[in-house]
């Protein structure tokens, strides 16, 4: 291995600019409204950035295709086939190797996320041994992970090594070919280009520069012109006249794509690495001729000591690229969650004050509204002329049924019988309705406070929640089940007896001695009613025949009856007027009450609620302007990055 000085800190002026924009970021994260995951994905990515920006540690990547030669060529580098060369080698993960002078090891992160150590017994336990090896070196621990069913269930593979590769605090990272189809493979290879301070990207000759590669670089390591390096490998399977040409081709083509002066280096490590172990240890480093012409060890040797050399030229400026990537990545990351969060509270306050509840007074003014209205359309309440109707049309059947037949050669036992069913239909008409509408009018009262307690509940739910409280619905005010008192009918009793003796006194009515008996008994059945209708029908008695008797009877009965109707009907509708007075009544009572129990508790919600939107309203604000302060600080860095790309270029190579 080419020896190279450590270079300890590698921070340089960007240093100060790096840590200004973290004390940013973290102060962003405890003073704006986020997500609590958004708010720790941010911190992680932040912790991230502050452990890359103080880590010295430089961190070569090697990219490429499958069977590129990618593991051969960092076999080459250890002196040793430590790596194996399989189609399964990486399988879904990524190679990390670190020096560590004491002893070899390895550590394996499962799919289950577990961490193996090797050598111990419970990585044994998990790997298992390999046919034919005794399992203790680390390339038959390498075998055994890499190239077995095991490599399905790796997720993260580091190696510690004694050679120190590319010279000191170098991480070199052995990548998945990113031309895999397989789920995961370039995705953990763009991974790796994040985190890369350097790129080498595996090249082989008699492929060169396919379209999948060419993607890649344009793709993940378009921010890696600066500091990228590649390695034409396989150059031993072309005609040696050939090697001119294609280096030129290759270097041609990288131009194209963007790569002003592409470092290029040719090589064949497989066959490099072949001359190494086969010369004595103390000659390892000394040109040997390979089976059938020139020696391909010392043409490596030399592109190992170019990467070293780079890597420990361009060191500061290729970290310095790196953390500024990452801060790039993280204020686009922050400025990306803080407008996503503007716009998720910009939604909600929108929806909050679409939401609030309507002026109390109008609230409750709707309500009794409705409940009027529903009072004031009742037909029981309203004394119909349809329920009028057949009250008159039923008294009218009874009292033909009274006089049907021989019934009225008895005129004054008809006269009875008519007086009795008149007093009794009339008076059970009477109170049967204005019953009807005191009842209805004590359901409709329930049904309108039980609404207005829905109604209520959902409206003050609504507000406490838009007020950020969690209180339970109030209770609604008891409303009474009693009905409205009933109207008294004493009225109506003295009413019939009004209608009878005004008909009394009426010359219509004088007819001689039987009517004076008729009315006498018509008195005896119902005072004041029962003399008219026994005067009347008094006065009908005599000798004409039974059907003559009868029409006489009800022709003299019936319009003193339909007045006596009208006159009922009359009262029962005050009675009816009255009872929708007092339900109104009732109503308005239930909404004072329901005004004086609520109005300061609704008050104090609305007053919260407005508060909240306020509280919106900052917390939109902050988060657009922290998005904005987070695009303006990414430009700052980006602005940075370009700097140190052309510091790189421009200045003395150990002062990039």
């Amino acid at each position: 291995m080419t020896a190279q000085p450590m270079v300890k800190d590698p921070a340089g002026p960007w240093a100060p600019a790096v840590a200004g924009h973290l004390r940013w970021v973290h102060g962003l994260l405890s003073g704006v409204d986020l997500l609590a995951e958004h708010r720790d994905a941010l911190r992680s990515r932040l912790w991230a950035v502050r452990s890359r920006a103080d880590d010295p540690e430089l961190r070569v990547a090697v990219f490429g295709e499958t069977s590129s030669g990618k593991s051969t060529l960092l076999n080459a580098f250890l002196r040793r086939r430590l790596l194996p060369s399989s189609a399964r080698v990486t399988t879904r993960t990524t190679t990390v190797l670190r020096h560590r002078e004491d002893a070899e090891g390895l550590t394996v992160r499962t799919d289950e996320d577990v961490v193996l150590t090797w050598p111990s017994q419970s990585f044994d336990d998990w790997a298992g041994r390999t046919p034919g090896t005794d399992g203790r070196r680390l390339e038959d621990a390498l075998h055994r992970v890499l190239t077995t069913d095991l490599a399905d269930r790796v997720r993260g593979l580091h190696v510690l090594t004694d050679v120190a590769l590319l010279g000191g605090d170098v991480t070199v990272i052995d990548t998945p070919g990113f031309s895999v189809t397989d789920a995961g493979h370039r995705e953990l290879a763009e991974e790796a280009a994040r985190q890369a301070d350097v790129a080498l990207v595996v090249v082989p000759a008699v492929a060169a520069l396919s379209m999948t590669l060419v993607d890649f670089l344009t793709g993940p390591l378009r921010d890696h012109h600066d500091r990228c390096a590649f390695v034409l490998t396989k150059l031993d399977l072309l005609d040696e006249d050939e090697h001119p040409e294609t280096v030129e081709v290759v270097t041609h083509r990288l131009r194209e794509l963007g790569f002003a002066d592409p470092v290029l280096l040719p090589c064949a490590p497989g066959r490099a690495l072949t001359e190494a172990l086969a010369a004595p240890p103390a000659d390892a480093a000394a040109p040997r001729p390979g089976p059938g012409g020139p020696g391909h060890l010392a043409p490596f040797l030399d592109v190992e000591a170019e990467i070293v050399r780079l890597a420990a030229d361009r060191r500061r400026s290729a970290v310095a690229a790196t953390v500024y990537g990452l801060l790039s990545d993280l204020l686009a990351a922050v400025e990306e969650t803080t407008d996503g969060r503007r716009a998720e509270l910009t939604r909600s306050r929108a929806e909050l004050a679409a939401l609030t509840l309507p002026d109390f007074t109008e609230f409750l003014d709707g309500w009794a509204g409705r409940a009027r209205g529903r009072v004031g359309s009742d037909p029981l309440l309203t004394a119909s002329p349809d329920v009028l109707a057949a009250s008159r049309e039923q008294l009218a059947a009874d009292i033909d049924d009274a006089v049907a037949g021989n019934k009225i050669n008895n005129t004054a036992k008809a006269a009875e019988e008519v007086s009795r069913l008149v007093r009794l239909h009339l008076r059970e008409r009477a109170e049967q309705q204005v019953r009807a509408a005191v009842r209805r009018a004590g359901e409709l009262l329930t049904e309108a406070a039980r609404e207005l307690a829905q109604d209520f509940g959902r409206q003050y739910d609504r507000l406490a929640g838009l007020a950020g409280e969690t209180t339970a619905t109030p209770p609604a005010p008891a409303v009474d089940r009693t009905e409205p008192p009933a109207p008294d009918l004493s009225g109506i009793d003295e009413a019939l007896a009004t209608i009878g003796a005004t008909l009394v006194t009426s010359d219509n009515w004088r007819t001689g001695g039987g009517a004076a008996a008729g009315a006498l008994v018509g008195s005896m059945i119902a005072p004041g009613l029962g003399t008219v209708i026994g005067g009347v029908l008094g006065a009908a008695f005599g000798t004409r025949s039974t059907d003559a008797t009868r029409q006489q009877f009800l022709d003299r009965a019936r319009p003193v009856i339909a007045a006596a109707h009208d006159e009922i009907d009359s009262l029962v509708a005050d009675c009816v007027r009255r009872v929708r007075r007092d339900a109104h009544a009732g109503i308005d009572a239930l909404r004072r009450r329901y005004d004086t129990t609520w109005r300061e508790e609704i008050d104090r919600l609305t007053a919260a609620h407005d508060r909240q939107l306020d509280q919106l309203a900052a917390a939109i604000s902050a988060a657009e302007e922290a998005a904005a302060a987070a695009r303006r600080r990414r430009e700052e860095v980006l602005a940075l990055r370009r700097a140190t790309s052309a510091t790189a270029h421009a200045t003395d190579p150990q002062e990039p």
